[in-house]
């Protein structure tokens, strides 16, 4: 972020010197050969271990080994306390060695717990494993990223945790799936109506939102901006529940107005598609319920999906829903969660 640039600047402008790699008389680290008395500078052979790591188990220790399948690194993200030496020495030992340095370099920020800084000694660390086990990845990644701004402080309250899933997943996004497929299921047998989302007005209230969002969420994920890809698809979400509520399809049904009622019915499962198909780097397996759930046999889990430019450009645009499609049974992609026991 802007504030971590703005620091390593500073320490720059000030004028760079010539930092020493080892250390004298200390009984620790690893000796340099032609002086036992001094050890290798931690930070100095700590860094280092980005090369070496990449190595893999069975092939001989080259540094030609060790970069040929991942180095250079598009994006390197490490803790705001220890910026200088990923933003500064780093850079420099690399350019030293005639290697290209990183492209980008991001330092996130602090985590707290219930509004107190966590540590052994206080009891009250959390423990990511058994978050995950309690609530699914899905669910913790998509708190983690929506509510605490990338590069910044944040706090995990469980409570807010909770209430957070509970409103935007199940309630909002989970909703507007459930009723409008069962709908589809009762007026257009299960199928995707009969409609050209290309043909619907460009001013319709969820298209107007969808010809935009795919560019905006894709920006938005390139400046490692987390939370404004989830908000930006939470505005899509929610006016599709406001949509139905204003439009009434079943009043349409009753009245004979079936053009109006598909398009209606189309609209917001496109707007259900796009929405999950731009949170699927973040939610995968509650994307893949909704594809699924759509008549669609997709994998975000699969790379080759991920990655293929195809794909994205297709699918990160309103319209993509293939009309008269089968659509799957309507079943829960996030059950609501009851406040219990806090996660320790």
């Amino acid at each position: 972020p802007e504030s971590r640039r703005n620091e390593v600047l500073n320490f720059v402008n000030q004028g760079l010197q010539d930092f020493s790699i080892s250390r004298v008389n200390l009984d620790w680290g690893f000796q340099v050969p032609v002086d036992p008395s001094h050890t290798i500078y931690v930070w100095f052979d700590a860094l280092l271990g980005y090369v070496t790591a990449l190595l893999d188990p069975d092939s001989e220790p080259t540094l030609e080994n060790a970069l040929s399948k991942w180095w250079p690194i598009n994006l390197h993200l490490i803790g705001k306390d220890i910026l200088r030496f990923h933003a500064v020495y780093w850079p420099a030992m690399l350019m030293s060695a005639d290697l290209p340095i990183s492209h980008h370099v991001f330092g996130h920020g602090f985590l707290t717990k219930d509004g107190k800084k966590m540590g052994k000694s206080l009891g009250n660390t959390l423990d990511p494993f058994e978050l995950v086990k309690k609530y699914g990845s899905d669910a913790v990644r998509y708190y983690f990223l929506k509510e605490i701004e990338f590069g910044v402080d944040g706090d995990f309250s469980e409570t807010r945790f909770i209430n957070v899933l509970n409103a935007d997943l199940a309630n909002d996004l989970g909703n507007l799936l459930n009723r409008t497929l069962k709908m589809a299921h009762k007026y257009f047998k299960g199928q995707i109506p009969d409609i050209n989302g290309e043909k619907i007005e460009v001013t319709h209230p969820l298209k107007a939102i969808g010809m935009s969002l795919g560019e905006q969420v894709i920006q938005a994920y390139t400046s490692l901006a987390f939370s404004q890809v989830c908000e930006a698809v939470l505005v899509l979400v929610r006016t599709g529940n406001k949509y139905i509520d204003e439009t009434a399809p079943w009043s349409l049904y009753k009245q004979g107005q079936l053009g109006a009622l598909a398009e209606v019915l189309y609209s917001v499962l496109e707007s259900v598609r796009l929405a999950s198909y731009l949170l699927s780097p973040i939610i995968p397996n509650i994307s893949n319920a909704i594809y699924q759930q759509l008549g669609f046999s997709n994998d975000f889990n699969d790379k080759s999906v991920i990655n293929s430019s195809e794909i994205c450009v297709k699918q990160a645009n309103w319209g993509a829903l293939p009309k008269n499609q089968i659509l799957g049974q309507p079943q829960p992609i996030f059950q609501r969660i009851e406040l219990a026991e806090t996660v320790s």
